[in-house]
């Protein structure tokens, strides 16, 4: 889902009618427009209509309830963005509509997101009340392609919109093996997590637990063990992925969660490494495994120096994002599962002990060659 901000701050009437404290996606209607508004780039919220009995998590930002409109107005700067509550409009639909080069008003298809500015007062305290529609003379505005924005207003219309909600979750960095079987796993359990409430970050600690278990599993040495800790590593990897989309539905995104999830990966690839190493180690006794155990580990180590580098202390550049997103999908979880089953869990010691290396080189001179 695209946070798009828009090209110069706005102020947005969120007209709060019936159906306003639906739930779509893990929050209601109306929490889910402000937060849109909000990361639109909208510097206040006008809501208008009935609140709702349950408490809300609204944007920092101002946000007041039932204002004269003609005082809030007075204050208020151009453009103006008008919407429903029941609409799911992405931050980036939102922006391009206040972004819009036009200064006459506009309307989307079917009326469910428009825009004015603070002289049209009386069109707005005729329209923006509990349902009643814009005025049909609107000059119509097109949304840009690919745009998420549907009319939840029926029951039919929530359930549309909670599939574009999903369907929009996937991340540019995501590899075809990536869209075609994790986001679908983790989107199967992502719906089942979002009614129990549950955090980003306790579904993150929850994806800890189940690495560094599985790394513990493979450490026991036995071929069962083995095959448990490597189903348990894929599990990991599957609610890795639910964290992020959780958040990104519930806009409970944050710059602690993203590197408490970093941290958690480094940690998880520690113990799978090391509890394959000696594993393998314990199972055979070869003096080569447990040399390639400790060169794995530093390679890891090395492999968190560069991304500390690269990655989280200045942003890196598209080259150094693509290929540290494609690690972090940790595909390599299902060629893990395939090769512990078959017997070959001595090969994947070896393909990982090399490739921490080059992943950690390969991150380090992409940002040479960018700044040189």
């Amino acid at each position: 889902m695209s946070d798009g901000v828009a090209a110069r701050p706005f102020d947005g009437i969120i007209v709060a009618g019936p159906g306003a404290e639906r739930v779509v996606g893990g929050m209601s209607l109306v929490e889910r427009a402000a937060f849109a508004f909000a990361r639109a780039g909208a510097a206040r919220l006008l809501l208008l209509g009935p609140p709702p009995d349950a408490p809300l998590r609204l944007p920092a930002i101002g946000v007041q309830w039932n204002q004269p409109l003609g005082p809030w107005l007075e204050r208020s700067g151009d453009p103006l963005v008008v919407t429903a509550a029941t609409t799911v409009a992405a931050p980036a639909t939102v922006a391009a509509l206040a972004a819009e080069s036009s200064l006459r008003p506009c309307a989307a298809p079917r009326g469910v997101l428009w825009r004015a500015d603070r002289r049209h007062e009386a069109l707005l305290d005729a329209r923006a009340r509990p349902g009643l529609p814009p005025p049909p003379d609107l000059a119509p505005w097109t949304p840009p392609p690919g745009a998420l924005l549907v009319d939840a207003g029926s029951a039919a219309g929530r359930a549309a919109a909670e599939r574009a909600l999903f369907a929009h979750l996937g991340r540019s960095g995501d590899g075809w093996f990536t869209r075609l079987v994790d986001r679908r796993l983790s989107r199967l359990l992502t719906r089942v997590l979002l009614p129990t409430g549950v955090t980003p970050n306790t579904v993150t600690s929850s994806s800890i637990a189940l690495g560094i278990a599985g790394g513990l599993c493979f450490a026991y040495g036995t071929p069962a063990a083995a095959a448990v800790g490597a189903i348990a590593f894929l599990l990991s990897t599957i609610v890795d992925g639910c964290d992020g989309e959780i958040a990104r539905l519930t806009y409970r995104e944050s710059a602690f969660g993203a590197k408490f999830d970093l941290l958690g990966d480094n940690l998880v690839h520690l113990f799978l490494f090391g509890g394959i190493a000696a594993g393998l180690y314990h199972r055979s006794g070869e003096r080569i495994m447990a040399v390639l155990g400790v060169a794995l580990l530093v390679g890891v180590l090395l492999a968190m120096a560069a991304v500390y580098w690269c990655v989280l202390r200045r942003p890196p550049n598209p080259a150094q994002r693509a290929l540290f997103e494609s690690f972090a999908s940790r595909e390599f979880a299902y060629l893990l599962l395939a090769m512990t089953l078959a017997g070959h869990l001595d090969w994947f010691l070896w393909m990982a002990a090399i490739g921490t290396y080059v992943f950690a080189g390969a991150l380090v001179f992409l940002g040479v060659r960018s700044s040189a």
